[in-house]
């Protein structure tokens, strides 16, 4: 009973496998391309019970795998079914014969497009990607620059570059203007300029500018005056004890003379007259440090005024620089405008006498490995892809009609 019951697993095993051909034999016979193993996928191999099978294993160049047990195994070009079988007959007899072999792909080797595409490089393949694909992926083929495109393209930048540069002038007119009302000191606030058409974001730059610095220039007035308004009043008081100690001096040596006289007599003791002396020499000191105090106060004075007034002068020789740079920078943007004028011009005699090139279809080549090593194949737009190929686009744009070039010319 128990060799009846593992002879029947057998064959249900091997019917299996059978019908798993079968059914990958008649998926190619209806049109639909079965997927076969490429060089750098990586496979999910499973044996049902035997987890020391198991695992993942990469194609390596040489198209084979490296497997316990069995070794070097090849797969390069074989379907899943194809390989699991391949598997299984490799490790009959080492397992039980109901332990089935199942692969899966995990990841697939990159595709590589190269040549005429807007983005060459590397892509993720995915199974059934044909050559129209990967040149989508790529970002299509590379557009070639025809001389009506060319010169379309040119006249477009040069009516931008154009429309710039009256930007700038006008920015380069407003502050002109700008720096001949603080240089004269009149008011600014852009009216004339607005009537004008003047764009309005920089004539209200400028007005605003022109406020914060005369807001400026008036609050540094307004600190020189109220200094010197505080020094006036200290020299003021100095000068007013200096009256004072005077005639306090012209006092104490009458009373220095009057108490002379009256020690010579006899009349008052000497110490008295030391005394009024002493007074004398003290009020004198005196005198010469309220001197001193005068005379720091007028040299402050002086200072603010030497200040005040060198501040002006700083703020006219900056107007004056930036408005020599203004006149000369306006001088080089109307140069500027009158070449791009030129240029737009010469643009759209081309645009209009131009014509375009006649490009050849583009040609696709794919570097394949196989085997025998790395081919070149040539393949259609809609021919399928494998992974790790590398597809070369050739839009021959290095060939352009020649009559075209002519008439061009």
């Amino acid at each position: 009973m128990g060799l009846a019951y593992q002879s029947l697993r057998r064959c249900t095993a091997r019917l299996l496998q059978a019908t798993v051909l079968l059914c990958a034999l008649g998926v190619a016979v209806f049109g639909q391309e079965v997927y076969r193993f490429g060089v750098g996928d990586v496979l999910q191999v499973s044996v049902f019970g035997q987890p020391d099978l198991s695992g993942r294993f990469a194609i390596g160049s040489d198209g084979a795998i490296r497997y316990p047990r069995l070794g070097r195994v090849m797969m390069l070009g074989l379907m899943p079914e194809e390989a699991s079988q391949r598997i299984a007959e490799g490790l009959a007899g080492r397992i039980p014969a109901d332990h089935t072999v199942t692969i899966d792909v995990l990841s697939h080797a990159p595709v590589f497009v190269t040549g005429d595409v807007q983005t060459p490089g590397r892509y993720e393949y995915r199974p059934g990607m044909i050559v129209l694909e990967l040149v989508a992926l790529g970002g299509g083929l590379r557009r070639p620059a025809s001389p009506v495109t060319g010169a379309a393209l040119q006249l477009l930048t040069l009516r931008q570059d154009s429309a710039d540069q009256k930007l700038i002038r006008w920015s380069q007119r407003i502050e002109r203007i700008r720096l001949e009302a603080e240089i004269r000191g009149v008011a600014f606030d852009g009216r004339d300029l607005l009537a004008a058409d003047a764009p309005a974001d920089m004539v209200a730059a400028e007005v605003a500018l022109y406020k914060v610095r005369t807001d400026a220039l008036a609050a540094q007035a307004e600190a020189a005056d109220a200094q010197r308004r505080t020094l006036d009043q200290e020299i003021a008081a100095l000068q007013e004890s200096l009256r004072l100690h005077d005639r306090d001096l012209e006092l104490i040596q009458q009373d220095v003379s009057a108490t002379q006289q009256l020690a010579d007599q006899g009349l008052t003791a000497h110490s008295r007259l030391r005394d009024s002396q002493r007074q004398q020499s003290a009020l004198k000191r005196d005198r010469l440090e309220v001197i001193g105090f005068l005379a720091r106060a007028r040299q402050n004075r002086l200072d603010v005024d030497q200040r005040a007034a060198a501040f002006l002068e700083a703020r006219a020789a900056e107007n004056a620089a930036a408005l020599r740079a203004a006149e000369l920078a306006i001088v080089r943007t109307e140069q500027r405008i009158a070449s791009l004028a030129a240029s737009m011009e010469a643009a759209s005699d081309d645009l209009e006498t131009g014509s375009l090139r006649q490009i050849p279809a583009a040609t696709y080549a794919v570097v394949r490995s196989t085997n025998a090593g790395a081919n070149q194949i040539a393949v259609g737009e809609h021919d399928r892809l494998r992974p790790g190929d590398i597809l070369e686009v050739d839009r021959h744009l290095a060939e352009p009609d020649m009559a075209a070039r002519a008439a061009i010319r």
